[in-house]
């Protein structure tokens, strides 16, 4: 698809930008890659997804500035030539490129302006399996007539918050994990036909913690997606899919960013010696976002080992040197699985 210049002023940016102002564009546009211009409206280079991605795990600030991260030798196509790219774009696995008139953005090609309709919808049949099957104790009285996973927020389950990210993403091979007060999702959601996709459940005889429940899929020969029922994001999960392919790993999990803020002033000495004073500092941490891809081979490690919490799993493939990487999300993530965000949950 050709977007002219004024279809794409808002993704343009100027090099003196913040990765927030980047994050923010990019949730907000979709497109997965903005256009960076300097003080004369000069194109200097792109920021991408995966830029983003990259500069997270190496562990800059999101209010860091973005000179370290922009690609200033982007694939771009002279105005002149657009037409006649049909081939070469075709051969690049690229969403999108800039078109670029005498140094200035012109517009903007995105992928689909070159693939027929039928790969654009083409159905990802890579399952996407959702843990629903706790007890949901965290959430006291809410989960009392209610498993978790059908807990309302805006209005919707949780799981079909999930759901539908991830059908509006092609994805149509779904498993649900249940146990406590199961009925209720399996009525509501019943095999999926009703949605255009395929629902197959998980039953557990008995809690099987956080990943146990896994040991009851059958014959899947493909990598495969494991989300917790109580998060949500706007997360393409494609994008965490492809991650996992492209560098062959065993086990990929998502990652995202907590801010502790310390609610006191601290005093740095040494010994009885005063040094400095911080005026409630902040520290940043990783934390683990509920979302991962497995390749299908690990079931047979969990049915080995009776893993049921993924801590125990992930220690056990660490320590026999699996491939386990790290995807930081910069998407929308709210973990709605504890009483702090209650107030959240319209039920």
């Amino acid at each position: 698809m050709y977007l002219s210049f004024n279809k794409i002023k808002q993704i343009i940016l100027k090099e003196n930008t913040k990765i927030i102002d980047v994050v923010n564009n990019l949730n907000k546009s979709g497109l997965k890659i903005v256009l960076i211009t300097n003080k004369d409206n000069n194109f200097k280079g792109v920021v991408t997804d995966g830029d983003i991605r990259r500069a997270l795990i190496n562990k800059l600030n999101i209010n860091d500035g973005i000179k370290k991260i922009i690609n200033k030798n982007p694939k771009f196509i002279n105005f002149k030539d657009k037409d006649k790219m049909n081939n070469h774009f075709n051969f690049q696995s690229i969403d999108a490129i800039p078109l670029i008139k005498k140094r200035k953005i012109s517009g903007l090609l995105t992928r689909n302006r070159f693939e027929n309709k039928k790969k654009i919808t083409k159905q990802i049949d890579n399952p996407i399996i959702i843990m629903a099957g706790g007890y949901g104790k965290r959430l006291g009285k809410l989960t009392k007539s209610n498993p978790k996973g059908m807990l309302k927020y805006k209005g919707k389950p949780l799981l079909e918050h999930i759901v539908g990210n991830a059908k509006k993403n092609y994805f149509n091979n779904f498993y649900i994990s249940v146990f406590y007060l199961k009925n209720k999702i399996k009525n509501y959601f019943k095999n999926g036909s009703d949605l255009n996709i395929k629902i197959r459940y998980l039953e557990e005889k008995k809690p099987l913690g956080t990943i146990g429940g896994l040991r009851n899929i059958k014959n899947i020969k493909k990598d495969f997606i494991v989300t917790n029922c109580d998060v949500i994001s706007n997360i393409d999960y494609n994008s965490i899919l492809k991650f996992h392919k492209k560098n062959k790993a065993d086990l990929t999990i998502a990652i995202t960013k907590f801010t502790y803020r310390n609610p006191y002033g601290v005093i740095n000495g040494k010994r009885n010696v005063f040094l400095s004073f911080e005026e409630k500092p902040e520290i940043d941490f990783n934390i683990n976002a509920g979302l991962y891809v497995f390749n299908p081979k690990i079931i047979n490690i969990i049915k080995r080992f009776d893993f049921k919490q993924i801590n125990e799993l992930v220690d056990y493939l660490n320590k026999k040197n699996f491939k386990i990487l790290l995807f930081p999300l910069y998407e929308k993530w709210l973990d709605l699985g504890t009483t702090k965000k209650i107030n959240l949950l319209n039920v």
